[in-house]
């Protein structure tokens, strides 16, 4: 068989191939030349300013001044999130934060040649040993009865240490006459350890009425941009950036609006004064660079080939796109990635982490040796179209368009641990309730304790008595223990619904109950939209994660998403029920 014609490729209508070019845009000719080399100039202010704008704390409702931000810090994750452990915690010191506290102060003692001070010291005051009381009405599990069994009445407790340590000190017979400098100084690299692993801001970012993080960062003014001819709007203010609605499953660009209030400063405008760092990412707040970079071609999978008869990768299919007429959408994005994918070209812009940058003009040389400024950051303020990864701007009025790069100090690929704590809201519009249902809490010891319950805590049980009957009245019916109902009520401005924390009457004991964990436990009232018909599911979780520098940081933290829709109690009031059927 001949194969010289197949391998030839004959063409037998060669007018309609140039018909196809002439279709698909090849013989225009209007490109010029092909990108060589892209001057890029970008000015950059790094964030030195953070406040926490929780419930109860001082930047509440996006005013007041911020707590310095530093690289030291870690990922921006842990400012926010971070809660107190071994001291200010809402429910108690966990035992195993207690615990190994005391293992780091003995190992403090050790190294400063004094380690049997710890031991003196378990002599000498014995509210420090490790006890295992398990508080009245707390819930307990198989972590708790190790603790008990293992631990208890044997090694220190450093909370109780700390306590000590803040109030009267150690005593003298337990510190000694002769190593008094030695102690001091283990005492204060051991709360500096706790401070770092265990503390917590002062103030905290979670907002118990919405149930989830609000906070605000800011950066000094961005260096002007002398090739504007008018300075932008905005230029040599202060740049606040808001997140009011943070769920606490990372901290993106997108998570955070650009706050043009005048009232909501944090007063990072006063960091930025003196020189510009320039060039380098190590010294001061701000800075600007000028870079000369090759452009690479941008591809994606699927992309049409630039060379005609070149065989395209078969992930994505254009030419098997369906649409309709009315689809518009779907045919220009056809249509753009036919014919123009193959002009964009991509160029990387190298910047500090932890900023927010913006480029000021861009110049692209091409082979024939022409300079064509592609624009300008104050072309890009008045021409009105949006861009991705740029903040939306909230506040202020008649604010223009402000083209701005967030880089955030955000922890990427954190590892989380199993939940602490668990907890699902959700809708029960047969009982005209929501409820707070606990599947797992955090226990004494400080490791979550499940608290599983089962169709049949919601059963009827029979009435006790000899005599025949067809109805029993109840005062209510049963609810699962892990179950906390939340009321509808007005809020105290009388306009806004809220949904409060209730307790709930057993009416077999008598007991009233209501809910036992750390996430509910500080919440008494929930806004009644946060609450929707899919439900919500809270959890509280320790994470790790590294630093740009390297380091290690644990928090822990809270995290709220969507859940599975409605639940149904079967709670009725002032009931009566068919006798149950054996």
């Amino acid at each position: 068989m001949d194969l010289t014609p197949g391998l030839s490729a004959g063409i037998a209508d060669p007018l309609w191939l140039l018909l196809r070019q002439w279709q698909l845009g090849e013989l225009t000719g209007d490109d010029g030349g092909t990108p060589v080399a892209v001057d890029v100039a970008s000015s950059w202010s790094r964030f030195t300013r953070f406040r926490p704008e929780g419930s109860g704390s001082p930047g509440q409702g996006g005013s007041g001044e911020g707590m310095p931000l530093g690289e030291g810090d870690g990922p921006l994750e842990r400012m926010v999130e971070r809660e107190a452990v071994l001291t200010g915690a809402p429910q108690g010191v966990p035992w195993a934060a207690a615990v190994q506290a005391g293992r780091a102060f003995r190992r403090r003692l050790q190294e400063h040649g004094v380690g049997a001070v710890a031991d003196r010291l378990m002599a000498a005051a014995p509210q420090t040993i490790f006890s295992a009381a398990v508080p009245d009405g707390a819930v307990s599990g198989p972590h708790e009865a190790r603790f008990t069994a293992l631990l208890a009445g044997k090694v220190l407790d450093g909370a109780r240490v700390l306590e000590l340590l803040d109030g009267p000190g150690l005593p003298v017979e337990a510190i000694g006459a002769d190593y008094p400098a030695q102690v001091e100084a283990a005492v204060l690299l051991w709360r500096t350890d706790l401070a770092e692993e265990w503390g917590a801001p002062a103030s905290s970012s979670w907002v118990s009425d919405r149930l989830e993080y609000a906070f605000s960062i800011g950066a000094p003014p961005l260096p002007p941009d002398d090739f504007a001819a008018l300075p932008a709007e905005g230029a040599g203010e202060e740049i606040v950036l808001r997140a009011a609605e943070y769920d606490g499953t990372g901290v993106a660009w997108h998570s955070l609006d650009l706050d043009r209030d005048p009232g909501a400063v944090l007063g990072a405008a006063a960091d930025g004064d003196g020189p510009h760092a320039g060039d380098s990412f190590g010294a001061g707040p701000t800075g600007r660079q000028v870079r000369s970079m090759l452009a690479a071609p941008l591809s994606y999978p699927g992309m049409p080939a630039q060379r005609y008869w070149e065989f395209e990768d078969a992930t994505v299919s254009l030419g098997n796109a369906s649409a309709g007429p009315t689809d518009l959408a779907r045919l220009l994005a056809i249509d753009f990635a036919v014919v123009y994918s193959p002009d964009w070209f991509l160029v990387p812009v190298e910047l500090p982490v932890g900023c927010v940058a913006r480029v000021d003009w861009v110049i692209v040389r091409d082979s024939f040796g022409v300079a064509t400024v592609v624009g300008t950051a104050g072309h890009q303020a008045g021409d009105g179209a949006g861009r991705m990864f740029q903040p939306d701007i909230i506040g202020g009025a008649g604010v223009a368009d402000v083209p701005l790069l967030v880089v955030l100090p955000s922890a990427l690929g954190a590892a989380n641990s199993e939940p602490l704590e668990d907890v699902a809201l959700q809708r029960d519009e047969a009982a005209n309730l929501a409820w707070a249902i606990e599947s797992r809490i955090l226990g004494p010891a400080g490791r979550g304790v499940d608290r599983p319950w089962l169709r049949s805590e919601f059963a009827l049980e029979a009435a006790t008595t000899a005599e025949a009957y067809d109805l029993v009245w109840r005062l209510a019916t049963p609810v699962a223990q892990p179950w906390t109902p939340l009321v509808a009520v007005n809020g105290g401005d009388g306009t806004q619904p809220m949904l409060r924390r209730a307790r709930l009457l057993e009416t077999e004991t008598g007991d009233v109950r209501s809910a036992q964990g750390v996430l509910m436990g500080g919440v008494h009232d929930i806004c009644d939209e946060e609450i929707t018909r899919s439900g919500i599911n809270v959890r509280l979780l320790d994470q790790l994660a590294r630093g740009c520098d390297g380091s290690s940081y644990i928090w822990r933290g809270r995290t709220k998403q969507a859940w599975k829709g409605e639940a149904s109690s079967g709670l009725r009031f002032d009931a009566a029920t068919p006798r149950p059927t054996p």
